[in-house]
């Protein structure tokens, strides 16, 4: 399902790349019902109509880190809501959350079972004041109400790297926190394995 800025439009039908929606929230509502469904989002900065509500076995994949940039349209809102089985990879988030909101949280609308992790791998966070990963074991069920990362950066200055709670857990691998407030904070039996990451406070 593909996604472009050159010359998508929402109105496509988002089934092939000659005919692409123009943002990843409409490629996901037509992805939802397809077990497995990709969406693949080309080059450009795209500002999307926030929280995204991705469904289980969802991926969503940037043509690359440094040329995908995701803006969160809400402020007062998350930006994705993530689901059992999601891949989110190569891709850039930018502009301004408000304190507290998360650039990943489980949706808080729709308690699902889960017993695959969301995996969100080699992603920038550059969205000042807000939680890069939202872990509320809370908004899932079953054996793993957790996420996982590898090569997750953020220079989210005032914010919160990680945060977990209520018996959420996470397997942080390659995470790198620059001028943020907490790089992880772990509450209400909240918990996580910390592997090759880095903290770097800036005065």
């Amino acid at each position: 399902f593909p996604v472009t800025i050159k010359d998508g439009n929402d109105n496509n039908t988002g089934r092939k790349l000659g005919d692409a929606k123009l943002t990843i929230k409409a490629a996901v509502g037509i992805a939802s019902s397809v077990p497995g469904a990709v969406i693949k989002v080309s080059s450009g900065t795209y500002i999307e109509d926030n929280p995204i509500k991705l469904t289980p076995q969802m991926s969503v994949v940037g043509d690359s880190l440094r040329e995908v940039s995701i803006t969160p349209l809400n402020a007062n809102q998350d930006l994705f809501h993530v689901a059992p089985g999601n891949y989110i990879t190569e891709m850039s988030y930018t502009g301004s959350l408000d304190a507290g909101k998360a650039v990943f949280a489980f949706d808080p609308d729709v308690v699902r079972y889960s017993d695959q992790s969301p995996y969100i791998r080699n992603c920038t966070n550059f969205i000042p004041n807000s939680i890069g990963l939202k872990i509320d074991g809370n908004k899932v069920i079953g054996p793993t109400k957790s996420m996982v990362t590898d090569s997750f950066t953020q220079y989210n200055q005032g914010g919160i790297g990680v945060s977990i709670t209520n018996s959420g857990y996470a397997q942080l691998v390659s995470l790198f926190t620059i001028c943020d407030d907490i790089a992880v904070f772990c509450g209400s039996g909240g918990a996580c394995d910390l592997t090759n990451s880095n903290v770097i406070a800036l005065s």
